[in-house]
């Protein structure tokens, strides 16, 4: 988009002299003769024109100058990001065939006397399929197991999906040969009532996944069980997450989940006797697929070519998307009603006057064809191909929206704006997140000598840092530790840069889990592959998650009279968790410093910022061990290493 000039001073000649003659007064108080054919008003008036000219000259050359420059350097305003959302689609009833919900499908939310709908597109494809229990396994140790399906299969006989009595990791395995991943899985079993002892609303056991990106066994979404902890006939609705794999298990690759016996947690009774299970069926009920806050214009027509060099063409609908695959500018052919597509460019840099080149503006919606420049010799030279005369233009498709007002909360996208046949329903049960308006002006002017600061190449520390930001959205901060950046006992080698990385985490304020502050193969190879393009020949880098260094910390506070004692302290607790972050904390709030320690006393300066706090009696400062969760003994304050940042474990705030 074209950059707009701002004002640097926006006081007009009118202005100036009301400031002047309001200063009258206080600097020669025996003048009170104000009248316009008196000298001295003259004179504020031949004043004022010469600064009204000052400021004019000003408001032009010198930003009118650098916007130019940001021009010239290949810096335009960037357009809005579309929030991004999973959808759940729920079928009428489980099917017998496959179903597919195809790309481009419209959901949004619902509209009020106040507030339009929020329009979402699917996008990719959701292939529901119907699967077939192919594997049913029992183990009680992941070493030994045993083939209970022929078991299952027959109505007459029970199957001990535990040992007798149940213990810890006692697991029930369900295999396919379908891939599941972000299926809605409906169990439909029959159970004997044996696994007596427990909570029915609350048994001992958890439901899980191969989770491929982690390549570990991760929790399933339970949407609802009324088999009562597998004590009574029912179903166990399961939401299967879209990085569930096929993974093998005594020897068979299949996509498996599985249901496994855990230690009982406080106030949670244990199975005195295991679970035992008669018949098992499995049916996909439902998906999900991502989706982002856009809608889809198809077939644009954009104008008819005049032959002309440098034409420009206007999309009747802005900001635009990203253009996707089939998503350009077709050209009609000599014969009428045939159309070649062209291919989008970001400038004329390298095109030919006969390459099929094409130029949008994301934000403004402009669309350029190839230019004419005379050079110093006099000779014209096209830079790209120009549309002949006569020749209609279209676009093929483009996706509008983006902004803010796509991070709508969980549970609001319900309406299905596109019918399909067997979908009864559809919602998100999660709220949409990465919606960004279009870059201002004052954004795009702290970046300029950011861009010419470490351009495409990484030579210094500073370059991998920010490089490994742009090289995936998955990265939320990087440190960079090169020979000769630390002490001698901690700096890596000659030749060797070592880039430890955190990963990017939603809502960040608050306890944050393992799993979530984990660093996943993909997003490392990312980075890598990002990087090795990048840094010198004579380099070689290592990408790792950054070392977690956990701490606790024990309060004990008092409140002030007529404050609420549990909500002041719930304030002071998550106050801990979002300063003692690595994500977001620290006194910047942009993350825990690398390297930096922590001391008892910026924890009682933090802590003192709630509202309702009176005092704070005693801070406890604990270590504790990454491999156990054991507190260790309190300390004053605690170092860390240079690829290091802290993060909260438990932290408990009581009440004087």
């Amino acid at each position: 988009m074209t950059l707009i000039t701002p004002n640097l001073d926006d006081r007009k000649f009118q202005d100036i002299v009301s400031e002047a003659r309001s200063k009258i007064p206080l600097y020669c108080p025996k003048w009170t003769d104000y009248n316009l054919s008196d000298p001295g008003i003259t004179l504020i008036e031949l004043f004022a024109w010469m600064v009204d000219m000052l400021l004019y000259r000003l408001n032009r050359v010198p930003d009118k100058n650098y916007i130019k420059f940001m021009e010239i350097i290949g810096i335009h305003l960037e357009p809005p990001s579309p929030a991004m959302v999973d959808v759940t689609f729920r079928l009428s009833a489980p099917q017998l065939e496959t179903i597919t919900i195809p790309q481009g499908t419209e959901v949004a939310t619902v509209r009020t006397e106040t507030q339009e709908a929020v329009s979402f597109t699917t996008n990719g494809d959701l292939v529901i399929v119907v699967p077939h229990l192919a594997y049913a396994l029992t183990t009680t140790d992941e070493s030994a197991f045993n083939d209970c399906l022929p078991t299952i299969k027959n109505p007459d006989l029970l199957v001990d999906i535990f040992q007798q009595p149940p213990a810890e990791n006692d697991a029930f395995y369900l295999g396919c040969d379908e891939d599941l991943k972000a299926h809605t899985l409906m169990l439909s079993l029959e159970c004997s009532v044996e696994g007596i002892g427990v909570d029915p609303y609350n048994p001992p056991l958890v439901w899980e996944y191969w989770n491929g990106e982690l390549e570990q066994w991760s929790a399933l979404v339970l949407e609802s069980d009324t088999t009562g902890g597998l004590n009574a006939d029912g179903q166990v609705i399961l939401r299967i997450p879209g990085n569930c794999d096929m993974t093998e298990v005594n020897g068979i690759n299949a996509c498996w989940i599985r249901c496994r016996a855990i230690q009982p947690q406080p106030g949670q009774r244990p199975y005195s006797t295991s679970p035992r299970v008669k018949t098992v069926a499995m049916e996909s009920i439902g998906g999900t697929v991502a989706a982002s806050h856009a809608f889809k214009v198809l077939s644009e027509f954009l104008g008819i070519s005049d032959g002309s060099s440098g034409q420009r063409f206007q999309l009747q609908n802005t900001p635009v998307l990203l253009r996707e695959n089939g998503e350009t500018i077709e050209v009609e052919e000599e014969t009428e009603g045939e159309f070649q597509p062209w291919q989008e460019v970001t400038d004329f840099s390298s095109s030919g006057p006969d390459d099929a080149h094409f130029t949008c503006d994301s934000v403004s919606g402009e669309i350029q064809f190839g230019v004419s420049i005379r050079k110093p010799s006099g000779e014209e030279w096209q830079y790209g191909k120009v549309p002949p005369d006569g020749r209609r233009i279209r676009f093929t498709a483009y996706r509008c929206g983006g902004g803010v007002e796509g991070n709508v909360g969980e549970g609001t996208i319900t309406v299905l704006k596109s019918s399909i046949p067997y979908v009864a329903s559809v919602n998100n049960y999660s709220p949409a997140r990465g919606g960004t308006d279009a870059e201002t002006m004052d954004s795009a002017k702290i970046r300029a000598p950011q861009v010419l600061k470490s351009s495409t190449r990484a030579v210094t520390a500073e370059d991998f840092e920010s490089l490994a930001l742009e090289a995936s959205p998955a990265v939320a901060r990087a440190r960079c530790i090169c020979p000769g950046s630390t002490s001698e006992g901690t700096a890596p080698p000659p030749g060797l840069v070592k880039l430890y990385l955190v990963p990017a985490v939603q809502e960040a304020a608050r306890l944050l889990s393992d799993d979530e502050l984990r660093l996943t193969r993909r997003v490392q190879e990312e980075v890598q592959y990002y990087l090795d393009e990048r840094r010198l020949l004579a380099v070689r880098l290592e990408t790792a998650s950054a070392t977690y260094v956990p701490v606790s910390v024990t309060a004990r506070i008092k409140v002030r009279p007529g404050r609420d004692p549990e909500q002041v302290a719930a304030s002071v607790e998550q106050e801990l968790y979002r300063y003692i972050n690595p994500v977001c904390g620290g006194s910047e709030g942009s993350g825990w410093e690398f390297g930096r320690s922590l001391s008892v006393s910026e924890i009682y300066a933090v802590m003192q910022s709630v509202d309702g706090l009176d005092y704070i009696e005693e801070v406890k400062l604990f270590p504790v061990d990454a491999d156990t969760g054991e507190r260790q003994e309190p300390v004053t304050k605690l170092g860390i290493t240079p690829e290091s940042v802290f993060c909260s474990r438990e932290h408990q705030v009581l009440l004087e």
